[in-house]
């Protein structure tokens, strides 16, 4: 009998990541090497399993096997005694398992080749991980295999990350896309790219090889593992490289490393043998697609520097590719819904970079910036400012940047394996990013922003947001005598959505000469701190010339209780500069009392021509923008909801066609 022992690359991950020492000592005796009666039960009933194997370079390959069908009782799992699954499936005949068992065939090998399931039923998210040697395997069957398989591995894991939805068999007609088995150096195809793009499930080959062959304390061994997410997970980038004449592509799959048990098999598994497999499969469309590949784990800030917010990921070089549309004899009977517990789409840095939001964080990370809560004013029942005073002043982003803000070592209670009341706290960085709402002084002389030791953020309460909660619960007066309690880590910060334009330090800092903003809710933060910075660099100039100038249309579109936060444009309008002008149209949603209605209304206007803002009880249309003469003229922001954003560019664009200077900004950090 071999005794379940954990080797080097599952302690070294595990120590990595701060396992407890006595977790580490119990794992593995989780780890049966018989299978238990209930996971004999679970493998006979399934209609599908998941299954790996090696080709005969050593190269992983995973695959789903069908093993169910409507009009082939020969289809099915069968348990025998002594841990023997004998299983028919339906296979396509261009699957990578099945070939790489025909090329072993071909080459005579006896050895008995390494294989790994993990049983897995989508309509209740239980699974079951088994792992051993295939005994014998037949591949002559028309699109088909037969196996038997000899388990000494049998481990239950746990249901989070799974999405649910029920499935059934059906008769497809395979038909081969691509296939790249060998030193694939080409960019994949955009189908491949939406394909794995659009999965919430993949499952992760891996494979542990002895070091001493001639013992059993770490014998040769495979894993297979479930990976899930919210589609998009997993994340695709290509490195281009010129040899000679010759472009060299290079595609790397990254895959975030989610909370888990901690036993970190595949990743230890990883630690020590890099080749790894995958399977995408697409229950939608019965599309799959197949890699192998040379995986790399990443860890804190070589992590971080690929995928920010990340603390752990894998990254993988695909060198093999088979894509077979209609290949997955498997059909959707209903929606599928998502686990609770995935956590947000985390995105690569260049795809950051893409969408404007560049950043400074790097600069940030070796020395650690504290931001101490100071002020506090609230705007509305639901929104306020926070007012934080930076323990070492940083370089001011254009007005319109963002700042990154940790409260882990405020907030973070610890390792948690599930929590049923509130998924989402298992895998909660504590880091949140939001727009700078306030500006910094303007340097004339130098022709650049100052340098700046406080920050403001304006955030509206969420329910159920855990750290817009926090903020509020610790509203604090800007007369306090106390000592800042509330004290957190800057990590850095970014721009890309300005109405700034300072290409280069010696060319001179100008704007629009006419602007349309659109925004809605607490997307009015980016154009609070670009007009003060209109504001504050008119100021810093007096009377030299020239002055910036512009003329703005601001739209919000808002509930009632929002428009305290447009006082911030309101107020003292009648103090602008001839060069400088800003009109309010304020959409308001439905419910509001026509007096409630009015006192905003007015409070909006002291001191302000009533034709600077104009207030109506209804959603954005088209002929607003249809009202707006030098529409054409207008170089276009938008912040806000996605669905304001969506329409509004759409009726933009019905108007304008591609005439317009847009810019959009983007939740996506």
């Amino acid at each position: 009998m071999i005794e379940n022992t954990l080797h080097p690359g599952e302690l070294f991950i595990q120590q990595r990541k701060h396992t407890p020492s006595e977790l580490t000592a119990q794992i593995p005796r989780y780890i049966q090497q018989d299978m238990p009666q209930q996971h004999a039960d679970f493998y006979a009933d399934l209609s599908y399993l998941p299954l790996a194997t090696l080709d005969t370079q050593g190269r992983p390959w995973a695959s789903l096997l069908v093993t169910q069908s409507d009009n082939d009782p020969t289809v099915g799992i069968r348990i025998s005694p002594q841990n023997t699954l004998d299983i028919e499936a339906e296979m396509n005949r261009f699957d990578p398992l099945l070939q790489s068992l025909k090329q072993r065939s071909l080459s005579h090998t006896i050895e008995s080749p390494l294989f790994a399931g993990v049983g897995i039923d989508f309509s209740n998210r239980r699974r079951n991980k088994l792992a051993g040697k295939i005994q014998s395997y037949d591949t002559e069957l028309e699109n088909k295999l037969r196996l038997k398989l000899q388990s000494n591995e049998h481990l239950g894991n746990c249901p989070k990350y799974i999405t649910l939805r029920s499935l059934a068999h059906c008769n497809r007609q395979a038909e081969l896309d691509i296939s790249h088995v060998d030193n694939l150096r080409t960019s994949i195809s955009q189908a491949c790219k939406a394909h794995i793009d659009q999965t919430s499930t993949v499952f992760l080959a891996t494979k542990y090889t002895s070091e001493n062959t001639t013992t059993h304390h770490h014998p040769s061994k495979m894993g297979l593992n479930h990976r899930g997410g919210p589609p998009g997970f997993v994340r695709v980038y290509e490195d281009v490289k010129t040899q000679s004449t010759e472009k060299m592509v290079s595609t790397y799959l990254v895959l975030p490393d989610y909370s888990g048990n901690r036993f970190y098999q595949s990743l230890g598994n990883i630690q020590k043998d890099a080749l790894v497999g995958l399977v995408f499969p697409n229950f939608h469309n019965g599309d799959i697609l197949y890699a192998t590949g040379q995986a790399k784990n990443l860890f804190d800030k070589d992590a971080e520097a690929l995928m920010p917010r990340t603390h752990l990921i894998t990254q993988i070089l695909i060198t093999g590719l088979v894509f077979v549309k209609q290949g997955l004899n498997l059909r959707m009977l209903s929606n599928e819904k998502f686990s609770p517990y995935n956590p947000p789409v985390r995105y690569l840095r260049e795809e950051l970079q893409a969408l404007g939001h560049s950043s400074n964080i790097d600069k940030h990370q070796d020395t650690a910036i504290t931001a101490s809560l100071v002020n506090t004013k609230k705007l509305t029942e639901n929104i306020s400012t926070f007012t934080f005073q930076l323990a070492t002043p940083i370089e001011a982003p254009l007005p319109g940047g963002f700042g990154i803000f940790d409260f882990s070592e405020m907030l973070d209670s610890g390792y948690a394996h599930m929590n049923e009341d509130n998924p989402q706290m298992v895998n909660e960085d504590y880091i949140r990013t939001w727009t700078i709402s306030s500006a910094a002084s303007f340097d004339v002389a130098n022709n650049q922003f100052k340098p700046i030791d406080s920050i403001q953020i304006t955030v509206k309460r969420k329910p159920g947001g855990l750290i817009s909660n926090f903020l509020h619960d610790n509203l604090i007066s800007s007369h306090a005598k106390q000592q800042p309690s509330l004290k957190v880590q800057l990590k850095g910060t970014g721009f890309g959505f300005s109405c700034f334009d300072q290409s280069s330090p010696e060319k001179q800092l100008s704007i629009p000469s006419k602007m349309l903003w659109i925004a809605g809710g607490v997307g009015i933060t980016p154009f609070m701190s670009m007009w003060d910075a209109i504001r504050n660099i008119n100021e810093s100039l007096a009377n030299q010339q020239p002055a910036l100038s512009s003329d703005i249309i601001l739209i919000f579109s808002g509930r009632a209780d929002d428009l305290g936060v447009l006082k911030h444009f309101s107020a003292n309008m009648h103090l602008l500069p001839d060069s400088l002008s800003i009109r309010l149209l304020i959409f308001q949603s439905s419910g509001t009392p026509a007096l409630k209605n009015q006192e905003m209304l007015d409070a909006l206007t002291h001191d302000t021509p009533n034709s600077a803002v104009s207030l109506v009880q209804r959603r954005l249309q088209k002929t607003d923008f249809e009202n707006i003469d030098d529409l054409i003229e207008r170089e276009v922001f938008l912040c806000g909801p996605e669905s304001l954003m969506t329409s509004s560019l759409e009726n933009i664009k019905q108007l304008c066609g591609d005439q317009l200077t847009i810019h959009q900004e983007s939740y996506l950090f």
